[in-house]
């Protein structure tokens, strides 16, 4: 997406070289370059990139429509290992977002989370998720995931940092979807077809 800047193309040409050769070098130019061509776009949409130049990935939280989920930025383009989205109709933000955090952390030095495979036990063994009930097992972000989780600053990271072309919706992204009464949330209209159902075994809220 750097085609679609207002800048000259042999400028466009050398953030393309940058991109592959030094990505946090990347990082930090192109960020400066928002700053300097359009700062109202890089005030309200890139805010977060000085936080992310620290460790590589920053977490981010939101609550929409009764439904709460966190998750990373940067992950997969610091470390080459899947963005990280948590998400529950029941648990509070705050703490969708330190589950998150705990798991970047991890897969930022190294670990390696994977779908199909449950790390509830894992959860349980720290204090602040020693409630977590059940599986949790993540899935792959697919093509519908956009209508129940429209993580739109994500989406401008990967185009105007990374150059990708994200036309088909798929981000680089493992989703944890906790206290569902159906996986996966069914797409267009999450709420409509989620809440409706009784929720039969879920654990207290915390």
């Amino acid at each position: 997406m750097i085609e679609t800047l207002n800048i000259p193309e042999t400028r466009k040409q050398y953030y393309r070289r940058l991109l592959h050769e030094n990505p946090r070098r990347n990082l930090v130019e192109r960020y400066a370059l928002f700053g300097e061509h359009y700062p109202d776009f890089c005030r309200k949409r890139l805010s977060y990139i000085p936080e992310m130049m620290k460790d590589g990935w920053v977490a981010m939280s939101l609550s929409d429509e009764g439904m709460n989920y966190a998750f990373t930025i940067g992950l997969e383009y610091s470390f080459g290992h899947p963005e990280i989205l948590i998400a529950s109709p029941n648990r509070p933000v705050k703490m969708l977002h330190r589950m998150v955090e705990l798991l970047a952390a991890r897969a930022s030095g190294g670990e390696r989370f994977a779908p199909e495979l449950d790390y509830g036990e894992m959860l349980r063994t720290q204090p602040d998720f020693s409630e977590v009930e059940g599986t949790t097992v993540f899935r792959e972000y697919g093509e519908n995931d956009l209508d129940n989780y429209p993580c739109g600053y994500l989406y401008s990271f990967y185009g105007y940092f990374a150059d990708r072309d994200l036309t088909d919706n798929k981000l680089p992204m493992l989703i944890l979807e906790l206290d569902f009464p159906m996986r996966p949330a069914p797409p267009g209209g999450r709420l409509s077809s989620i809440m409706s159902t009784p929720k039969l075994g879920v654990s207290p809220q915390l």
